[in-house]
């Protein structure tokens, strides 16, 4: 499989980026053993934690300088919400993804807006916990889960929220199945699946706490997704 690149904004936390990134790891592991099963070896993805990083001897304001640009390209001022969109045209036209396709996951600090279809509004406050691109790439939040004050609930949620986010990327939920609902302007699973659409916090960890009790990542029908994208990406058309 492509190698996966995580940076993150400079206000989310160590313990933040480490439990995101258990839940990104956590899915990609689950695409692997799912072509293993399948008698298919897709091999294991390149993990690249970047973090908060800037090219040094690279001038301040350049383009794709730093994780600051990405920001600064995608910051509605207006609202202060970074344009989850808009943050992965960014990383669809950065130099590394024509060098080499990858895989990109961020995390920011900063609310996230979408097409109005993808936001919920919660106490008059309007935001959307992720963004994502098919094949590409995923904007995930992490302010909205803070509100979560157990140190246990924020990290469940977050796993949960960085699977799901990545499961869009690697093509779980195919629209054309008869368990998957458009809901929030995306496809998503009906089972007991992390690919079902949590528009809220306490959704998300609820979800989270089923889905765990269950033992249940990726059901059947979203696990034969992802093989498909997998096959698909991997050996090509034929």
């Amino acid at each position: 499989m492509k190698s996966v690149s995580v940076q993150w904004t400079r206000d989310v936390s160590l313990m933040e980026a480490r439990t995101a990134l258990e839940g990104i790891a956590g899915a990609f592991e689950a695409a692997i053993r799912i072509a293993a099963d399948n008698g298919f070896d897709l091999g294991r993805p390149e993990m690249r934690p970047f973090g908060t990083w800037h090219i040094p001897g690279v001038a301040m304001g350049s383009p794709y300088w730093s994780t600051r640009w990405y920001v600064t390209e995608s910051l509605n001022p207006a609202t202060g919400r970074i344009r989850g969109e808009s943050f992965i045209d960014v990383i669809r036209d950065e130099p590394w993804q024509k060098m080499g396709a990858h895989y990109d996951v961020a995390l920011v600090h900063f609310d996230l807006e979408a097409a109005s279809e993808k936001m919920v509004t919660v106490d008059g406050a309007s935001f959307a916990l992720s963004a994502t691109e098919a094949n590409l790439a995923a904007v995930i939040s992490v302010l909205r889960l803070r509100e979560l004050s157990d140190d246990d609930d924020f990290a469940t949620a977050l796993r949960r929220l960085a699977a799901h986010s990545v499961g869009h990327v690697i093509e779980a939920a195919s629209p054309d199945r008869s368990t998957v609902q458009d809901s929030f302007g995306d496809p998503h699973c009906t089972n007991v699946c992390v690919m079902r659409h949590a528009a809220t916090v306490p959704e998300v960890l609820d979800f989270a706490r089923e889905e765990n009790e269950a033992e249940v990542l990726f059901c059947e029908e979203c696990s034969s997704d992802i093989l498909n994208h997998g096959l698909r990406h991997h050996f090509g058309a034929n």
